[in-house]
């Protein structure tokens, strides 16, 4: 059983450690990859999602549009930390719409767009954003992962939202 970690306080893990303990990670979850100062494209940090328990997909920068990575080969940075976050109501029906979506949207090219509910340009975590969104909606009802609801979502906005419980590693 995996125990969440208190809401109140969300802790950064070292890659290596979620790399060891990659078996823990499940389709749906969010993972958040602190910012790094030394390199400009890292400076808001980076977010991406587990398509399924041992693949994540990925829209990683500009001119690089979606592609699938094993999780192991995605967090291989051994000098970044990591948040990994669950949506607690993440069940075999959400999972199979979100995986309908994931195949449908997966196409988007790298765009910023200040549209959040825009479904053909994506980023980093405006595409995990909007797969949570737009499951949510197929199912009847609303979601919002975005914790300070403005039109650009962040990679650290999911780590504030009420929503996401993190998952320790």
């Amino acid at each position: 059983m995996i125990i969440g970690c208190s809401n109140n306080s969300r802790k950064w893990q070292t890659t290596q450690s979620a790399i060891n303990n990659s078996f823990k990670l499940q389709t749906g979850d969010i993972i958040v990859k602190d910012k790094l100062i030394t390199d400009p494209i890292s400076w808001l940090g980076h977010s991406s999602v587990m398509i399924s328990d041992t693949q994540i997909g990925d829209f990683p920068m500009p001119g690089k549009d979606y592609y699938t990575i094993s999780v192991n080969a995605w967090l291989n940075e051994p000098d970044r930390k990591v948040i990994v976050l669950r949506y607690p109501y993440f069940n075999e029906k959400f999972k199979e719409v979100f995986l309908k979506n994931v195949e449908k949207y997966g196409h988007g090219k790298y765009r910023i767009s200040f549209f959040k509910e825009n479904d053909t340009d994506f980023y980093c975590s405006k595409f995990v954003w909007f797969l949570y969104y737009k499951t949510a909606q197929d199912l009847g009802y609303k979601l919002d992962l975005d914790s300070n609801g403005g039109p650009i979502i962040f990679p650290y906005n999911f780590i504030n939202s009420s929503n996401l419980e993190q998952i320790c590693l």
